[in-house]
């Protein structure tokens, strides 16, 4: 019989993918959206879990957490002990913060289909070695004066809430994107860079195809467009995909790293974890309307930009 349109042959297979993009680009919409399909398995950002809780332990404990938690039990003890003082959920899993123990598991994992969604910023040089072997790669890019912008209010506003902001940093109108996002490799004006850089590693040093998406196109036409993401990642689609439950259960199936991570992150994920359809783009800042920051971010950013707009998967 023949295959129905919810089901490709790939799908029967089985599928491994990974979707790599900077914030505001609508992913965490898009992995509830595919968290309905029938027996995947779900990691939302283990990677960026990891380099989080680096950034916490070197501001709490004045310590650099290794990438290895084999060896370094005593270290990683101590942070899941004093995990509370992050701000972002109790880890209960040293592992899970781990990038080497990431990847093993994610290689490891028998489920019939494994998605995982991620930000390329998580990931130095030096880590990628840890990234999962048999994954396919998608990305996700958004115009860089949108990302900025809507990204220095959900990190302003985030941070201020976990009381992690001090002085400048703590009043919106000198809050600096570059010098207060302090989860980013190096500046916060790199975040487009570290995904180019992914994109380039995926390509010429793993040697696989890669699929872009832009998350503004996506948004316009979402019924043209998941499909083609769907059969990116070899996963099976169904129009059923384009409208979801709104409740907040499926999301709670997520791998994460510590218990309630999204629940906390409300500034970040609340309207897309409560989300039920995807939604046409808002209207595109003007220069005129943003901070000086998010201009000089979204200049630096915009040359990567565009190499990989060039070659996204259009309509």
């Amino acid at each position: 019989m023949a295959a129905s349109s919810s089901e490709s042959q790939g799908s029967r297979a089985g599928s491994r993918t990974i979707i790599w993009c900077v914030p505001r680009t609508v992913s965490t919409a898009l992995t509830k959206s595919l968290s309905f399909i029938k027996d995947i398995e779900v990691w939302f950002e283990p990677f960026t879990n990891c380099r989080v809780t680096q950034v916490h332990v070197k501001q709490t404990f004045g310590l650099d957490l290794p990438n290895k938690y084999e060896g370094n039990e005593e270290i990683f003890k101590r942070v899941v002990d004093r995990s509370r003082e992050f701000g972002v959920g109790n880890i209960t899993k040293p592992e899970k913060i781990s990038y080497a123990s990431i990847g093993r598991q994610l290689e490891k994992t028998t489920s019939r289909h494994v998605l995982v969604k991620d930000m390329a910023l998580a990931v130095s040089k030096e880590q990628k070695k840890f990234i999962p072997k048999g994954f396919k790669h998608i990305f996700l890019i958004r115009h860089p004066l949108r990302v900025f912008n809507s990204t220095r209010k959900s990190m302003f506003n985030q941070q201020l809430d976990l009381g992690l902001l001090t002085g400048e940093a703590a009043v919106e109108e000198t809050f600096d994107f570059e010098r207060d996002y302090q989860y980013a490799n190096g500046s916060g004006s790199m975040l487009f860079k570290d995904l180019y850089d992914m994109w380039k590693f995926v390509q010429e040093e793993l040697g696989q195809e890669t699929v872009i998406f832009d998350s503004d196109e996506f948004l316009s036409n979402p019924s043209e467009m998941l499909p083609k993401i769907c059969q990116a990642a070899g996963l099976p689609y169904n129009e059923s995909l384009l409208k979801w439950d709104s409740s907040i259960d499926v999301t709670k199936k997520w791998m994460v790293h510590a218990d309630g991570y999204v629940d906390k992150l409300g500034h970040f994920f609340e309207t897309a974890i409560n989300s039920c359809e995807f939604l046409p783009p808002s209207k595109m800042p003007s220069r005129d309307e943003v901070t000086p920051d998010v201009i000089r971010c979204t200049d630096r950013a915009m040359k990567y930009y565009d190499e990989m707009y060039e070659v996204r998967l259009k309509v």
